[in-house]
């Protein structure tokens, strides 16, 4: 797929076990319930959606930033199953992917409590890495990790990211309402 037919309609991937797809309104109630889970939000800089409305919105907000391909937003489901348990989200730190590959890349994810430590992330990011790297020949992609977050870290470095250096109370948590550290990781 080159970048021009990629933000016709966001490229479902498949791998062995799960599905990257768009989501939609449908997945409101998954999206709400697993951001509902300490155990999912003690390492992101905001507490989730407050209600299913929210979560609506929210997907309706990532899918518009799609359509100005300024975001991939991409939702996670067991092949068997096609209930939202995650998300892997690509952002340009600049200007949108009709840029690249001139800026850094973000990547961001999050999965349901329920499927941690089972390899999921690990297959997820594999197939959304090897999509927009191919796609849009991005030299830097990078992820900010607090240092807390241990599963992400070995997961990133696992997957070839070299951690570079310590953002110092560079990320603003709101459910604890304090500036954590962050650990910068670039893949490039």
């Amino acid at each position: 797929m080159n970048d021009a037919d990629f933000f016709t309609s966001l490229p479902v991937l498949a791998t062995e076990r799960l599905y990257l797809r768009p989501m939609t309104e449908d997945d409101a109630d998954e999206l709400y319930h697993y951001y509902r889970d300490e155990r999912v939000t003690r390492y992101l800089d905001w507490n989730g959606p407050s209600s299913v409305e929210e979560a609506a919105e929210l997907i309706a907000q990532w899918n518009a930033k799609f359509d100005e391909k300024q975001l991939i937003p991409w939702g996670i489901c067991l092949q068997d199953d096609h209930t939202l348990i995650g998300t892997v989200m690509c952002m340009p730190m600049r200007g949108t992917f009709e840029d690249q590959p001139l800026h850094p890349v973000n990547i961001g994810f999050e999965l349901s409590a329920d499927h941690h430590h089972q390899g999921i992330m690990t297959e997820a990011l594999h197939a959304a890495i090897a999509c927009v790297k191919e796609t849009f020949h991005i030299h830097r992609l990078q992820a900010e990790v607090v240092p807390d977050n241990g599963g992400s870290l070995t997961l990133l470095k696992k997957l070839g990211f070299k951690q570079e250096g310590l953002l110092k109370q560079y990320l603003w948590h709101g459910a604890s309402a304090v500036f954590m550290d962050v650990i910068m990781l670039a893949l490039i």
